[in-house]
């Protein structure tokens, strides 16, 4: 036997597989972290790329929104917004006219003590903080509409500012291949209806995990920055841990790119064969609820081609002790008989959020989902069509009795590893 270890939030969980069954095992490539992360994120921001100094972009007298990440997201802004500050007033900007808006997407406003805690409390104090509505159409301007007749809608404050700077972090994303760049620009500070476009059945059916390159989400969020105007970027390239790898300044797309092929180094791990049973792990906070916990298995199935065979199974360990998250999938996924049933009413449209319907859908028509040592109920869980097990041991050693000769494939964190499987091999 050998024993491999799996998160379950901050547990970890063994798995015993027999010496004689065919295990490939899924994991970061380690790299090395920054230590002194201040000294990198203003070397970043002195030394952008393809662009000027932040300090050469500004004139005295101009309006200046820096857009910053919500609470779901972490990096060391606490440093990077003092950095931005000095290099903006460096250029003639005074304190009054620069603007911090949270780029909340349709996630919930932020409180004071959040972005406090965020931000760095004196900060908060001297400098206007605003969350974005994505519903109030008093703080929205209509810039008009993109060449696929998507609305772009976005904050009006960011819209009317004469200089728009953004912040974000660049890892894995399931419609845009990777997040950041001009994402914060484009949905985190856009219109309901503009968010609700871009997560619709064309848009998700045609994204991919890791993929930037002819990906109709990432080439509207970059018409939608042009079209706005989005003049200097700040972003970080982390590990699991948020530990700093790379922090990238400047250019929004030229700056992206660069810290794209950072975390493809990192995150991209090839693969020989797709497996039949894949194990992938769920870390801390993740594994709190089913809507989070599932993303486990969108690398295996939304990767540039599929990790898991069609008609094989996903083991995921996740306690889900706050149920199943938002709702509405939830309500969406019970009503319908089937994966494919799923798929086929996500065309009459959806609201954002609810396409985890559509994601599970698509992922349940390629290989079967187990939950293991999840709190939900068994009865709970097949309603959505998922299915359950007490532990992880005896959900993996049913799956292996069904199978005697599977391929197993291990992913302890699947949230942050990306396997590519090779093309020639896919079976």
């Amino acid at each position: 036997m050998t024993t491999y270890a799996v998160p379950n939030g901050n547990r970890m969980i063994e798995l015993k597989v027999p010496g004689d069954v065919e295990v490939t095992l899924v994991s970061n490539r380690d790299v090395p972290v920054i230590q002194d992360v201040k000294e990198a994120i203003r070397d970043a921001i002195l030394h952008p790329v393809a662009s000027k100094r932040l300090s050469s972009l500004v004139r005295p007298g101009q309006k200046a929104a820096v857009i910053v990440t919500d609470v779901t997201r972490k990096l060391p802004e606490e440093i990077i917004l003092p950095l931005l500050i000095e290099e903006l007033r460096k250029g003639g900007i005074g304190d009054e006219d620069i603007t911090f808006i949270v780029a909340t997407g349709t996630h919930r406003p932020n409180t004071t003590e959040e972005m406090a805690a965020k931000f760095g409390p004196d900060l908060v104090r001297r400098f206007r903080f605003i969350n974005h509505n994505a519903w109030e159409p008093q703080g929205l301007k209509n810039m008009g509409t993109s060449r696929r007749g998507i609305p772009l809608i976005v904050n009006r404050e960011a819209a009317e500012a004469d200089v728009r700077i953004s912040t974000g972090v660049i890892e894995t994303h399931l419609f845009a291949g990777y997040s950041g760049g001009v994402k914060s620009l484009a949905v985190g500070v856009a219109g309901e209806a503009t968010i609700a476009a871009t997560h619709n059945y064309e848009m998700i059916r045609n994204g991919r995990l890791g993929i930037i390159e002819n990906n109709p989400f990432r080439e509207f969020l970059t018409e939608a920055a042009s079209a706005v105007g989005l003049d200097f970027i700040v972003n970080c390239v982390q590990t699991g841990k948020k530990e700093l790898v790379q922090v990238v300044a400047g250019h929004p797309v030229a700056a992206f790119e660069e810290g794209v092929s950072t975390a493809r180094s990192m995150v991209e791990v090839e693969l020989e064969h797709p497996g039949d049973i894949l194990v992938t792990g769920v870390s801390s906070p993740k594994n709190r609820d089913l809507y989070q916990a599932t993303r486990a298995a969108n690398t295996s199935v939304f990767g540039p081609r599929p990790a898991v065979t069609k008609g094989g199974v996903l083991l995921i360990p996740a306690t889900c002790e706050d149920g199943f998250g938002k709702p509405g999938y939830v309500d969406w996924m019970s009503r319908c008989n089937s994966a494919e049933e799923i798929i086929r009413s996500a065309c009459d449209g959806f609201a954002p959020g609810d396409q985890k319907a559509l994601i599970l859908g698509w992922i349940l028509n390629q290989a079967r989902i187990v939950m293991t040592d999840c709190m939900i109920p068994a009865g709970e869980l097949s309603r959505i069509h998922l299915e359950s097990a007490p532990t992880l041991q005896q959900a993996f050693d049913l799956e292996l009795k069904r199978r005697p000769h599977a391929r197993v494939v291990i992913i302890p964190d699947a949230l942050l590893s990306l396997p590519i499987v090779r093309e020639a091999d896919l079976s």
